[in-house]
């Protein structure tokens, strides 16, 4: 469920819920202590008269990894249902219609809007996790912040923040049937971008870390050599042959697993 097909912030707290996995009492009760308050509270809330506080709003929209503009218009909800007099809530109603409005007509937008900008390429190619909770996520749309911090060894707060800019950068997008699913922007960086080193540079420190969990499907190897010029020159052209399969066996197969390949060739 979209945060905008609602004027009710406990509308959207219980779908959104409902549509994560392993919802229900055990969701609820993450949320409480994300917020530092009793289980009770948040059930008086969500399905009473009670509400919360902004400040339990503003972390509540971090704890469901909302977007920016998400984030935003849900406080406009929180705000709207706390109201204490009709005429501010008149004024409350009429920001939401108009926030639902320009909510609709970015949607319609979102297809021709492509590419990342070149900020939010540096945000996103500054931590690997990006790209990993993004391979993740078109793997299995129904991951949970929980799962993927479990996965990606990383804490809850920092998935929920990387899952947030996914969000609102549109890489990611909600499903109406609960979790999220890739989206169109492209997030295709040239070998001659200055994003490129930071890119190779966080996904060889991955590996490093990685080695600890090494499995079976895994393979870590590095060669130190001695040879001759017309053999490091022969080993040089056949990699980026190599590559080439890689990508060409890659294109069109499923996503049902994620594998990061890491290779260097240099001299020393």
């Amino acid at each position: 469920m979209s945060v905008y097909n609602t004027e009710s912030y406990k509308t959207f707290i219980r779908e959104w819920v409902e549509n994560q996995p392993g919802g229900g009492r055990g969701l609820y009760r993450r949320m409480a202590g994300a917020l530092g308050v009793s289980t009770t509270l948040v059930s008086q809330v969500v399905n009473g008269e009670k509400h919360f506080s902004m400040e339990n709003a503003v972390d509540l929209a971090e704890f469901m990894a909302l977007g920016e503009r998400e984030s935003e218009h849900f406080l406009l909800l929180a705000e709207y249902g706390r109201a204490g007099s009709f005429k501010y809530q008149e004024r409350l109603r009429k920001r939401i219609a108009k926030a639902q409005a320009s909510a609709q007509q970015l949607s319609e937008r979102l297809e021709k809007d492509r590419v990342l900008t070149d900020h939010e390429s540096a945000t996103y190619y500054a931590n690997w996790s990006y790209t990993a909770i993004t391979h993740l996520i078109a793997c299995d749309p129904m991951l949970s912040i929980e799962d993927l911090a479990s996965r990606l060894h990383l804490p809850r707060a920092v998935i929920a923040k990387s899952v947030a800019f996914l969000l609102d950068t549109r890489i990611l997008l909600p499903r109406t049937e609960g979790g999220h699913e890739v989206g169109p922007k492209l997030t295709h960086i040239g070998a001659d971008s200055p994003l490129v080193m930071k890119h190779h540079q966080n996904w060889r420190l991955k590996g490093f870390n990685q080695m600890i969990f090494k499995g079976d499907s895994d393979l870590y190897y590095t060669a130190p050599m001695s040879l001759s010029h017309e053999t490091a020159a022969l080993i040089r052209a056949e990699l980026p042959t190599f590559i080439e399969k890689v990508i060409k066996w890659v294109g069109p197969s499923p996503s049902e697993t994620v594998r990061c390949l890491n290779i260097d060739w240099f001299a020393y």
